[in-house]
């Protein structure tokens, strides 16, 4: 049986490698979500709607600032 430094080392390996996951997958929605704006922005100025395409703006812009501040964090 293991001992208990090698069953915390297992913890904190495993908990450090979900972690990693959820920071990957988080980056992953932010650009799906950065994207999404974008487009939205340019489908919405396409037709006209100013109003539209200046929300779908500052969503893209929310979003990217976030992540920026995620970056510098680390």
């Amino acid at each position: 049986m293991a001992d208990k430094d090698t069953l915390m080392e297992e913890f904190v390996a495993t908990e450090a490698a979900k972690n990693e996951d959820a920071a990957k997958d988080l980056e992953r929605v932010e650009q799906e979500i950065v994207a999404e704006a974008t487009m939205s922005t340019e489908y919405d100025d396409a037709l006209g709607n100013e109003q539209a395409a200046a929300e779908d703006a500052e969503t893209a812009f929310e979003f990217e600032q976030a992540e920026i501040a995620a970056e510098q964090s680390l």
